[in-house]
């Protein structure tokens, strides 16, 4: 396997930049583009970059397919992203996955499986089931713990509620670095708050007003801290505004637990939630008698970074 250096891609990644932004070529403020073809490379937007060992258990994942994505690790073996980010890819040899605050400080490790779930939609407006896993071959034990998705009922309706802080973890660009090619692959994070949730409650809305995620960040977390101090995975990035900045959907991960038990073998569940139909997710608004909020009426694109896409950063493999 052949990774290419920064130094070696960053020519590549500055020319697909600027064919991307020719006259004509950049969407306006309210429209969407297709979500098949190629985003201009966007950071976590109106955040900051994380400190050297926060948030060990976000992961950079390099795909020959859609690029760079960022992942969430809950286990030793088991990493959560987006299924866009995995959808088409070939049975083994099309996932790299990098730990670190940096994507190109350590070596690379191979997947040695991964998988999108079989209900994902990507023509869907609401709950498309925007969930994958990737498993490594080798034990990471991230240096400030694993971050677990909320499985408990009491968790889940303290921390999911209509103005509720999460945090957007991932990696991208940052366009108010010195030099923005070079910034590519560097976590960031941002503050901002849940505003609204789809139809059945398995996605919620968040984000806007210039705090959000965007490329680069698909497959990372929204992470909610309970009352008693602990960090738990309560969303998936999976798609939003395009430009940037007007907040995303986030896929609540509990609906894919399941089918990742039964793919994978490992069990988030809780011990007495074998069919995994135990949290009641249904919108606050649904519980309390009233009309659920209404989703977006826009078709919002994936988040992965498709520039890497074009042929960036591909990788000798064998078949």
């Amino acid at each position: 396997m052949l990774v290419p250096s920064m130094a070696s891609i960053a020519p590549l990644i500055a020319a697909s930049m600027l064919a991307l932004a020719e006259p004509g070529s950049t969407p306006g403020p309210s429209s969407m583009q297709n979500p098949a073809e190629p985003l201009p490379a966007e950071p976590i937007i109106g955040g900051e970059q994380t400190g050297e060992f926060e948030y060990g258990a976000i992961v950079a994942i390099l795909t020959s397919h859609s690029g760079l994505c960022t992942g969430t690790v809950v286990t030793p073996r088991l990493i959560l992203t987006a299924a866009h980010c995995i959808v088409g890819l070939p049975p083994l040899g099309g996932v790299d996955v990098h730990y670190g605050h940096d994507l190109y400080a350590n070596t690379p490790v191979d997947a040695v499986a991964y998988g999108a779930h079989p209900d994902f939609d990507p023509e869907g407006r609401e709950d498309i089931y925007d969930y994958a896993y990737v498993l490594l071959g080798t034990d990471f034990s991230p240096p400030d713990g694993f971050l677990p998705p909320i499985t408990e009922q009491d968790e889940w309706d303290e921390a999911i509620r209509e103005g509720a802080t999460i945090t957007l973890v991932g990696f991208g660009e940052d366009p108010d670095a010195n030099n923005p090619v070079a910034s590519l692959g560097v976590k960031r994070k941002v503050d901002t708050t849940i505003t609204r949730f789809s139809e059945l409650g398995l996605e919620f809305f968040a984000g806007g007003d210039g705090h959000d995620s965007c490329q680069g960040d698909s497959g990372g977390p929204a992470i909610v801290r309970l009352a008693g101090g602990g960090a738990r995975l309560a969303g998936i990035t999976s798609r939003g505004s395009d430009p940037c900045g007007d907040g995303g959907f986030y896929g609540a991960p509990f609906p894919a637990l399941a089918w990742i038990r039964d793919e994978t073998g490992i069990d988030l569940l809780p011990a007495d939630c074998e069919d995994g139909e135990c949290l009641d997710m249904s919108p606050p608004a649904e519980k309390e008698g009233r009309c659920a909020v209404g989703a977006s009426e826009r078709t919002p694109p994936p988040w992965s970074l498709m520039l890497l896409a074009l042929g960036l950063v591909r990788r000798r493999r064998a078949r």
